[in-house]
């Protein structure tokens, strides 16, 4: 029998001499940390592999029961061990913080696949959202990523910070952990540049303009500069490489003025292919200016000059930051009646309205603001959609009721 979901594993250990005894306990993984009232059990495949060989699994075996404990010969004090070899296991891993830390090792050496460094971190960020872990595990753990080279593996931890940063700006902190995401992304940054380097592989040059956009959304200056003058240079007719075009527009949005959109704008009149539109779009709203924000917003809804397909891109970039959250939340309460009549009472749209426009909240009271509109609504089309967003916003607001402070004692600390 297939049961739903998938397992978590914890791992404890306890060494004697150069024997090294694996406590394995499963349990079903559940996202948002709730007990599983099932007690679900599978049957796991568990590799085991370490330091003193890490290209070939030490031990494998098949977990039939709640708990079984494998037993390692030879293991040094200081010898790392991870479960999972090459990832190939669908199953969650939770490590103690000692097991853990030894694993920066592997993964800044890259003597682990990069499946293997993925899903490490991947692991750590679930379980911490999850309420298995503390994200100070998850912040340490990055640090041994500084030099990596792989795209998938920047991809998810992109990912993964972008989750924590819309968390995170609801704190007073926020500033620091800035500073922690520009020192992480710095290194690729300055190995990959700006322009593409002769003979790149295809991968070089997608992981480029993802890593422009995060350490300018960082606020390094540098960046920053760098962007307005290729933006400058790209109106006069000296056009940006459009690999690197969405992260510039975005760059200059964020940190530019009015005219900067006027410009935006007239690009995205000119523009003959949907896929430059669409970036222009996702560009628009990122700006820190509220007022900017709530024109980008009227642009994008009101009239004929945007394509009804074509709104989420620019609503979803409305919602990069709280005060766009805040205003996209005040535009949906004002126009939801328009725009159901618009897009249609059965539009997928209006699912991707509430779940891209408002799941990075972070508190309850927002939560319950949003219950409440809704359920005066009546649109069955979102009901399902809603309760997501309030499960996502409850299951954010309790990882920075349990995490916050030793986030912050922590980004201080660097």
């Amino acid at each position: 029998m297939i049961e739903q979901g998938y397992p978590l594993l914890t791992v404890t250990e306890e060494q004697t001499n150069k024997k090294r005894v694996l406590k394995i306990k499963q349990q079903r993984f559940i996202a948002d940390g709730s007990a599983d009232d099932e007690n679900l059990q599978w049957k796991i495949p568990i590799t085991v592999f370490t330091k003193s060989n890490p290209k070939q699994i030490a031990q494998q075996i098949l977990m039939d029961k709640p708990e079984i404990t494998i037993t390692l010969e030879n293991i040094p004090d200081d010898d790392w061990i991870k479960l999972n070899y090459n990832s190939i296991g669908l199953y969650r891993v939770k490590y103690e913080s000692e097991t853990l830390a030894r694993l920066n090792e592997p993964i800044a050496n890259k003597k682990i696949s990069p499946q293997d460094r993925l899903m490490v971190q991947n692991d750590v960020a679930a379980l911490c959202n999850a309420g298995h872990q503390s994200f100070v595990d998850y912040l340490r753990i990055l640090s041994s990523y500084a030099d990596e080279d792989n795209f998938t593996v920047w991809k998810a931890i992109a990912s993964n910070m972008a989750d924590l940063s819309s968390l995170l700006e609801y704190t007073n902190y926020f500033d620091e952990f800035k500073r922690y995401r520009l020192n992480l992304f710095s290194s690729i940054q300055n190995k990959l540049g700006w322009d593409a380097k002769p003979n790149e592989d295809a991968l070089s040059a997608m992981l480029r303009p993802m890593v422009l956009s995060i350490v300018g959304k960082s606020g390094d200056q540098d960046t920053i500069d760098e962007a307005k003058k290729r933006f400058e240079r790209h109106i006069t007719g000296d056009l940006i490489d459009p690999n690197i075009r969405g992260a510039v527009y975005v760059i200059v949005s964020r940190y530019g003025d009015e005219s900067t959109q006027e410009e935006l704008r007239k690009l995205y009149f000119a523009a003959d292919m949907t896929e430059e539109k669409v970036r222009l779009l996702r560009s628009m709203g990122q700006s820190i200016k509220p007022e900017i924000i709530e024109n980008t917003l009227k642009f994008v809804f009101e009239g004929d000059n945007v394509r009804m397909q074509d709104a989420i891109s620019g609503l979803v970039g409305c919602t990069s930051s709280c005060e766009g959250r805040n205003l996209v939340w005040k535009f949906l309460q004002n126009n939801w009646r328009t725009l159901v009549e618009r897009f249609g009472e059965k539009s997928n749209f209006l699912i991707a309205f509430v779940e891209y426009g408002l799941s990075d909240f972070a508190d309850e009271k927002t939560a319950s603001e949003i219950k409440s509109f809704f359920d005066k609504m009546n649109t069955p089309i979102v009901t399902r959609p809603v309760k997501k967003v309030l499960e996502t916003i409850h299951m954010r607001s309790e990882v920075l009721k349990r995490d916050s402070k030793a986030i912050e004692e922590y980004l201080k600390q660097q």
